[in-house]
């Protein structure tokens, strides 16, 4: 495999990168928790509150995984003051940190062949681009992804082993990334892709030693590791039917292709079908990239589909990168004619912006967090508690799947925000409804239900998401 040289590369093709993340900050500064990053939210102010008294969060509060993320929250609220903008930036850090390490992968693979403008492309991923602006924990658990597969490839043991612990103390998805890594390290070695150091095995005893004391430390306290006892989350971790298997395996595809990415996977499984088909001799970047995607897709799958947990995309988002690395290598590697490439380049860059346009009927279910589509939410929201204010509709009479009453801890406790207290949803006893796309719990029956017998009182949209006041016809 080619050496990566970083004096050969375009340094300040980073700096734009980390010049656009800087403008994001302050654009995004205000923003407050969103989606499933409310629920760190919520674990973070419990670490906050109790002046970290202890390391891990009340049963409760706890869906199993380590605290690493929401303890540096807390910690950055200890240091800065209690605001949205210190959590921010906090992101901010480990948006840069990931950028650095996608830049040094991206790089080493593309070699001095490749124009450099070509990085760009890699980062309009959409799904990784709108991660760079939630205050979930996944940037960091692809911060040490990232890390994790560099040091890998340059066998630097001691980095390894700060990769594997941060891999594991962030997310119980960082298992299946422990995996994968120790995976593609044998497959790496044996295809001889990878020279043997013994020394590497140190970084894995680490990492799990480092991991076993938090799980140690955790059963002692709560009396549980793993999968909580907590009724919320308990059942992510169950085992399901073959008609479910085959359903997940359905989303697991669909979350591959959505948002735009499959003008990058369908020409990027048609261009090694032709090279397998005709027998072309790739490089050994180009293999070792496809043995990298390979290991990160067969672990997921294996991990994520046969369980209940939903599949969120954003989980396959190291995939979605490697993808695009190895699809921009793979057309400059075969023969391909120059005016296919560039109409293939275009069409990424058109796709991977579309991915933020992509908006669904809302009897099916989006993840919201996977584009910028959530963005203009905001907006629609307000127009809407204006138009409730105003015409004096009771809020404690209108249900909601809405997160409503949690929109003081999303904003980290501002003081110019309050919690709305609507009621709790129940058709039969609302007298009026609140109905977003941007939430997926509301049945489809419940949606038909409103949509057919209920009264639209107001309905606000901005590009596909919405927000739509019902009343209900029995009041």
């Amino acid at each position: 495999m080619e050496r990566f040289n970083p004096e050969s590369k375009k340094w300040w093709v980073l700096g734009v990168i980390f010049s656009f993340l800087l403008l994001e900050f302050f654009f995004f500064m205000d923003r407050p928790f969103f989606w499933d990053a409310l629920t760190k939210a919520q674990r973070a102010n419990w670490l906050y509150g109790n002046d970290f008294s202890r390391l891990v969060v009340p049963t409760e509060l706890n869906s199993g995984h380590p605290p690493l993320w929401i303890g540096g929250i807390a910690l950055f609220w200890t240091i800065f003051g209690k605001a949205i903008w210190s959590a921010r930036l906090l992101l901010l850090l480990v948006n840069l940190g990931v950028c650095y390490q996608l830049w040094i992968l991206a790089s080493r693979f593309f070699g001095k062949e490749l124009p450099w403008w070509l990085v760009f492309l890699v980062f309009l991923e959409p799904t990784f681009i709108a991660q760079t602006t939630s205050l979930n924990n996944d940037m960091l658990l692809l911060f040490f992804t990232l890390f994790g597969l560099n040091t890998l490839l340059t066998n630097k043991w001691n980095w390894y082993a700060l990769a594997l612990s941060g891999v594991l103390l962030t997310n119980l998805r960082g298992i299946y990334i422990f995996l994968a890594l120790a995976a593609l390290h044998f497959f790496l070695v044996r295809k001889q892709l990878l020279v043997y150091q013994s020394k590497m095995l140190i970084a894995y005893g680490l990492g799990l030693l480092v991991f076993i004391a938090f799980l140690v430390y955790q059963y002692i306290v709560l009396g549980w590791v793993i999968i909580t006892p907590n009724p919320h989350y308990s059942g992510h971790r169950e085992a399901v039917p073959v008609s479910s298997v085959l359903k997940n395996t359905v989303v697991f595809i669909k979350n591959i292709l959505e948002n735009g990415r499959l003008f990058v996977w369908i020409p990027l499984l048609l261009l090694l079908w032709r090279s397998f088909r005709r027998k072309t001799p790739l490089s050994s970047s180009i293999r070792t990239m496809l043995l990298i995607l390979t290991v990160f897709l067969v672990t997921f799958f294996l991990g994520f589909v046969p369980f209940s947990n939903p599949i969120g995309p954003r989980y396959l988002m190291v995939c979605y990168l490697l993808a695009g690395v190895l699809f921009i290598r793979l057309m400059y590697d075969l023969s391909i004619q120059k005016s296919l490439r560039r109409s293939l380049l275009v069409v990424i860059m058109i796709g991977y912006v579309s991915g933020h346009f992509w908006i669904y009927p809302p009897t099916i279910a989006q993840a919201w967090d996977s584009s910028l589509a959530y963005v203009r939410y905001d907006s629609v929201e307000a127009e809407m508690l204006e138009f409730i204010s105003k015409e004096d509709i009771p809020i404690t009479e209108t249900g909601t799947q809405l997160r409503m009453n949690f929109r003081k801890i999303a904003a980290a406790d501002a003081s110019h925000v309050q919690d709305l207290y609507f009621a709790n949803p129940d058709l039969q006893a609302n007298s009026y409804y609140l109905l977003s796309n941007i939430e997926n719990a509301t049945s489809d029956e419940e949606i038909r239900q409103l949509q057919q017998h209920w009264q639209v009182i107001k309905r606000i949209d901005n590009c596909g998401v919405f927000i739509t006041l019902y009343k209900n016809p029995k009041f």
